[in-house]
């Protein structure tokens, strides 16, 4: 278009001089030392401007000259951009469809950048070449940009829990979490590097971040506090008694109150010998939070058997239709030798619920009173509750 507007002036300057011409052509003398040039105007102007036409072209010549590597290098630039773009298109597409050499060998086509290698990363780790993705994922991070580069220490960090590498993903989390502690990703991704080296304590000291940034929801991070938790407790009681006692304490009052913790608490005490501790542990708990697992623990506390059974006893006024409180009366009442109220009090549990430990409960009660034949019968069934393919003719025998 530029060039066609050109000609038009070019051509309208040439007919408007050849017009002046016509009617007058003028005449120009030029004089230097001996050298006369005599001519018309109309050639002079004619010359003048083919002068400056051809002065134009040069210089334009010359600009296209000085400039063509720089051109040919932004072209050559563009079309490897454009083959690089092709190859990431074509490389995830063979990722979703599961062509791991093929999307590996797409990515690293034509001038890779940071996102082709770390899709290569990820072909690499699906292929088990795990040393081919860690020198993809370090060259990830040479050409990635710095804004990027928390993105690829993270897919970097997923891709290493995903081996079950934990000890290297914590090296790449630990220097993110130093620099954005409140990063959420980098927050979740550590709570599970924790977990899975059993680094409790650490864990423990997550819990406030995680709940502030609402990394988990309140489910997911109750599990996790009492996994913690229990781990702390599991640790502390194989140190000594002491150490139990004291992370127990250290704990917030809305912790010791969790049946899980609480229960967890009661079996390393019960394996010190700690019984009395234990009964008044869990007769706490169970007054703020009702519990299965505390009440089939309180049954298998020994400290005073009949006051035990008279504490138990009072919980019926509340829960009088609850199974569990049922079972553990009943094996209360058979550690006291009460055998008429154990039957009554275990067979009133299963008619509420037919549970295997109630079925044992009954059968143990049975060989106690002389009734064995009753008592294989009761195991028997318990068995077939918990293994309905094995509930084997052998105890039928016993």
């Amino acid at each position: 278009m530029k060039w066609l507007f050109s000609l038009l002036i070019v051509l309208s300057v040439a007919v408007g001089l050849a017009l002046l011409a016509y009617d007058d052509p003028g005449f120009v003398v030029i004089s230097r030392g001996p050298w006369t040039v005599e001519g018309s105007l109309a050639v002079f102007s004619m010359l003048v401007l083919l002068s400056f036409i051809l002065l134009y072209f040069l210089i334009r010549l010359w600009h296209g000259l000085w400039y063509l590597p720089e051109r040919w290098q932004s072209r050559y630039q563009k079309k490897m951009r454009t083959r690089a773009q092709l190859a990431l298109q074509q490389g995830f597409t063979e990722l979703v469809e599961g062509q791991w050499k093929k999307a590996g060998r797409s990515f690293l086509r034509s001038q890779p950048q940071f996102l082709h290698y770390l899709g290569a990363a990820f072909a690499s780790q699906r292929l088990g070449q795990i040393n081919k993705r860690d020198k993809h994922l370090e060259k990830a991070l040479e050409y990635s940009p710095s804004e990027y580069q928390l993105s690829v220490s993270l897919l970097q960090s997923q891709l290493q829990i995903e081996q079950q590498q934990y000890n290297l993903a914590l090296a790449t989390l630990k220097p993110l979490h130093e620099k954005m502690p409140q990063q959420v990703q980098v927050l979740g991704l550590l709570a599970q590097v924790y977990k899975h080296l059993g680094s409790w304590a650490n864990l423990a000291a997550l819990l406030p971040d995680l709940r502030k940034r609402k990394v988990l929801d309140a489910q997911q991070l109750q599990v996790l506090e009492i996994k913690a938790v229990q781990g702390i407790l599991t640790e502390a009681a194989q140190q000594s008694l002491e150490a139990l006692r004291l992370n127990w304490e250290r704990l917030p009052k809305a912790s010791r109150l969790q049946p899980a913790i609480a229960a967890c608490y009661a079996r390393k005490l019960l394996q010190e010998g700690q019984t009395e501790a234990v009964e008044g542990l869990l007769r706490d708990t169970l007054k703020q939070h009702w519990d299965k697992d505390l009440l089939s623990l309180y049954a298998h506390v020994n400290t005073n058997p009949t006051q035990q059974l008279s504490r138990a006893e009072s919980w019926l006024k509340q829960h009088d239709q609850d199974p569990f409180l049922l079972l553990t009366l009943g094996q209360l009442s058979t550690r006291n030798r009460l055998w008429g109220k154990a039957q009554q009090y275990l067979e009133a549990s299963l008619a509420l619920e037919k549970l295997p430990e109630t079925y044992q409960a009954l059968g143990d009660l049975m060989l106690q009173m002389g009734e064995t034949q009753r008592g294989a019968d009761y195991y028997r069934q318990g068995l077939s509750l918990v293994n309905p393919t094995q509930s084997g003719s052998g105890l039928s025998a016993r």
